[in-house]
Parts: C-alpha cells; structure tokens; sequence
C-alpha cells in the first residue's frame, strides 16, 4: 500500500490562512492536518465542513475572504480594516452605484455578542435617516459570515487626520463638535447612544461636513454586551461609568467621549495615555484633565470650559443633552462674532 505524500507547504499555508481569518479554529485545523496526511487535504475539509472543491477554490482565490468576490458586486479597493471589520469600495452590477461594503470578520462570525453588535448596527442603520449619519442599504449572509452595503462616502476620518500630524483650530473643532451633537441628539430622539464616539468613526468630506460611520455599538444603555460589567467601546474615549461598566448609561456618556474628541482635535494628543487600555481606564475614572495643557495659552478660556463640562467626571456637571451642548457652542460663536464687529 502506497503512503500518502505529505501535506504540501502551499496547503499548510492555506490551513493557516484559514486559522487566521477565523473559519477554522486550531484545533479544528490540526484534526483536518491529521486527515489530510491520509487522505488530501481537499477530501479533509469537504469531509469535516461540506466545503466542495469550489468553496475550497473561492477561498483560496480569495485568501480567505481578505480580497473578497461578492456576486452583484465589483469590488475596487479597501477603505479600512478595523478590529471587528474590513470595508470595501464596490460598486453594485445593478447600477454601476458606489457602495460600502463592511465584511465582519470571519473570525467573529463564530461570536454571538459579535454577530448580533452586528446585525445590531445594520438594524440601527436602517432606521435612522440623518444627512451626518451613513446610511445602511441592506445586510446579507455571506460564506460563513456577514455583509453589511452601505452608503459610500469619501473623505478622511478625523483619526487619520490626526495621524497625519494635523490639529485643528478651535473654530474649525468646534464646528465639527456642533455638528456630532446635532447627529447625537437626533440619536437620543430615537431613544439610541452611540457608546463608541471617537475620531476615527467620523469622517468629513472635501467641502468639510461630517458623516458618522460607523455605529458598530450603537444601542440602548449597555445592551449587546457579551457579559454584565464588561465595557463597550474604546478606551481613550470612554466616559468613566462606562469605564466602570456601569448599566444605565445616558447621553451623557456620548457627550464625555466627544470632550475627549474635541480635546485630541485641538490639543493632537489624548486627554489621558496609559500602559494598556486597564491604565487608561483606571485615568478615566480617577485622573483629572492636565491642567498645564488647558489652562496654558494652548485653548482659549472658553474651549477650556467646554472641554471642562463635557468631560466632566460626575455626569451630572455635564452637558444634559447634545442640544445644550450645541447650542451653547453656537452662542458663544454669535457673541464672539458680536465683539468681533
């Protein structure tokens, strides 16, 4: 009886792809290695998963999705890969239309509290119709994982501004934090938080107006956490009690994240930096803002004091509602024109 040759180098690679785009875990993978050593790879994975020679094929072509090949769409280019998504420029067959497609990741297609984040967001998406929110077409099961079609929108997030290097004056800031809390007032009408405000899911378009787009964890209070006490969002922005895991979050706890935001777009640094996300955290609930860098000549008295309120850590100093914070912001705006003429 004649061995079986070894498993190639090139099938080994393709099973670790497959391990690290998430459709096999380890352990699966080393049983499938076990088996193709006896009978091929091919006749392993069709015989532990179903996946015929075409699903094999398409995942290779593919590289596990990371190029993905969506029928009724011809995908261009990335837009941004994310922890829990990849996006991509495509236009539809149907209309030649521009549209954005967010792929989660196939690794997290396996996790409930990612999934339904997911279908979470799209339902969101779906429901609300704003000028500065993405709009969300459809969503749609695809090879083991899930696509959400979006409204396509080009321009730069305020997080890769920020990388570039760039600040922004106080005005132009400003400007940017009206229009957020106009997007989260209308959000909080319609009974929703945001609960992962930060630079990198607002983006402003050539002509300077703003779209938020990306509503991964959008919901009511703490709902679509995988366990009670864990947190949602990203830690540099977090208010404290989100930083606590607090369960009744409000508003208010957007309206914190966007002080952190307008501190970074003017200052170009966080608000609080620490060893790993468990010291930032910790800041969040227990640092006050650097004084030197507020109460130099960097910010203006008034910047100071939004910054101040916003951030403030008993949320009941805080703005009450975005619509405060806005308006505030604009009659300040209206005086200093006043004093200006």
């Amino acid at each position: 009886m004649n061995a079986q040759p070894p498993v190639s180098s090139e099938d080994q690679e393709f099973l670790a792809l497959l391990v690290h785009r998430g459709f096999l875990v380890k352990e699966e993978a080393i049983e499938v290695l076990k088996a193709a050593a006896e009978i091929g790879l091919s006749d392993a994975l069709e015989g532990a998963f179903g996946w015929d020679s075409k699903r094999q094929a398409f995942l290779r072509r593919t590289q596990g999705l990371s190029k993905p090949e969506i029928p009724g769409y011809q995908v261009e280019s990335t837009l941004g890969v994310g922890g829990t998504s990849e996006v991509f420029l495509a236009r539809r067959a149907k209309d030649f239309q521009k549209v954005a497609l967010k792929i989660l990741r196939p690794m997290l297609a396996r996790d409930e509290a990612a999934v339904k984040r997911f279908l979470e967001e799209a339902k969101v998406l779906a429901k609300l119709e704003h000028p500065f929110i993405v709009r969300g077409h459809r969503v749609f099961k695809f090879v083991g994982t899930f696509v959400l079609e979006m409204e396509y929108v080009s321009g730069q997030t305020l997080e890769e501004y920020l990388d570039e290097g760039r600040t922004f004056a106080e005005g132009e800031a400003l400007d940017i934090i009206v229009q957020v809390a106009r997007v989260l007032e209308y959000m909080r009408e319609q009974g929703i938080l945001h609960r992962d405000l930060k630079p990198g899911n607002l983006m402003l378009n050539k002509h300077g107006k703003l779209k938020v787009i990306d509503l991964g964890f959008a919901g009511e209070g703490m709902s679509g956490r995988a366990t009670a006490g864990t947190t949602m969002g990203t830690p540099a922005y977090l208010s404290p009690e989100q930083a606590r895991g607090e369960d009744d979050l409000d508003v208010r706890a957007d309206i914190y994240s966007l002080g952190a935001t307008l501190y970074h777009l003017v200052l170009g640094r966080l608000p609080f930096e620490g060893q790993d996300d468990a010291d930032i955290m910790r800041k969040q609930v227990l640092a006050g803002l650097s004084g030197s860098a507020l109460k130099g000549r960097q910010v203006s008295p008034y910047l100071h004091y939004f910054i101040e309120k916003m951030m403030a850590k008993d949320r009941e100093v805080r703005y009450a509602t975005p619509a405060d914070l806005a308006d505030d912001i604009e009659a300040h705006r209206r005086r200093q024109e006043d004093l200006d003429t």
